[in-house]
């Protein structure tokens, strides 16, 4: 991100692409190809390592161009994979993307964990994992949780924020309850998204709405460096947020603005 100069961004939210089970140059559906398939798409690795370390990569620059105390928001899901798909070991494994991404900040650059929220989808459509259903010992649960690990940029935060920002800013006592609580129950994106159909991993609305409110200011810089669909930079752009987006594929360009042109928020 040479663009970005150090130390100039607030607060940065993203969902890195999965890790190799889903196809980002195919639409929502993953019937349809719409791009060819690039050789720098993290999530079109087969190797989990160089899949965590190519992400790495990608935190240390949002390290640099963080402000102190600025925060970093990733959201990523559990990744289990059956044993047809990955044989392993008897049973199937679980990619614990949260834990191993937080591993390789936390030991390789000064960005501290603040705290984790966890996303229950309320609306699920995953199919259930049968495990040795009716019988046990191998039941499996339904994966229908995420996490949103918030770190934060060592150093004092700047205080000289003018009152009338301060005054626009300000969460109710009703969004300081509800957004402080650590589980946060959030309907999965429908029909209502644009972006539905055309990408196969939109974020609602409501977690870059919760966290920007949280952990930034009226006029700050919020950055996204996986852009998608473009669900942060709209909601930034909702609130009176400045935002920057990266997205590898350009055919998500014209999803991306109609999201920033004819779209108001709908939480």
């Amino acid at each position: 991100m040479n663009e970005i100069i150090d130390n100039s961004v607030d607060l940065i939210i993203t969902s890195p692409p999965y890790f190799n089970i889903k196809d980002y140059s195919k639409n929502g559906y993953q019937n349809i190809s719409h791009s060819k398939l690039k050789s720098q798409d993290l999530g079109s690795l087969n190797n989990y390592s160089e899949y965590i370390e190519g992400l790495l990569k990608v935190w240390k620059e949002c390290y640099r161009v963080l402000k102190p105390n600025g925060k970093l928001c990733i959201n990523v899901p559990l990744m289990p994979i059956l044993k047809k798909n990955l044989n392993t070991h008897y049973n199937r494994h679980i990619f614990d993307l949260q834990s191993d991404i937080q591993y390789s900040i936390l030991n390789n650059t000064n960005l501290f964990l603040l705290d984790i929220y966890i996303w229950n989808r309320t609306n699920s459509t995953k199919k259930l994992m049968f495990g040795s259903y009716p019988y046990p010992r191998n039941f499996y649960a339904q994966n229908t949780t995420e996490f949103i690990s918030i770190f934060v940029k060592d150093g004092k935060p700047i205080n000289n924020i003018p009152e009338e920002i301060k005054e626009q800013s300000k969460l109710t006592q009703e969004e300081w309850i509800n957004f402080t609580k650590q589980i946060w129950n959030i309907p999965i994106p429908n029909k209502g998204d644009s972006a539905f159909g055309k990408h196969s991993a939109i974020m609602p609305e409501q977690i870059p709405y919760r966290l920007i409110k949280l952990f930034s200011f009226v006029g700050d810089i919020v950055l996204d460096p996986f852009s998608g669909s473009g669900t942060t930079l709209k909601v930034a752009r909702d609130l009176k947020r400045n935002y920057i987006g990266y997205e590898l594929y350009e055919h998500y360009k014209d999803i991306i603005e109609e999201k920033l042109l004819c779209q108001t928020l709908s939480i």
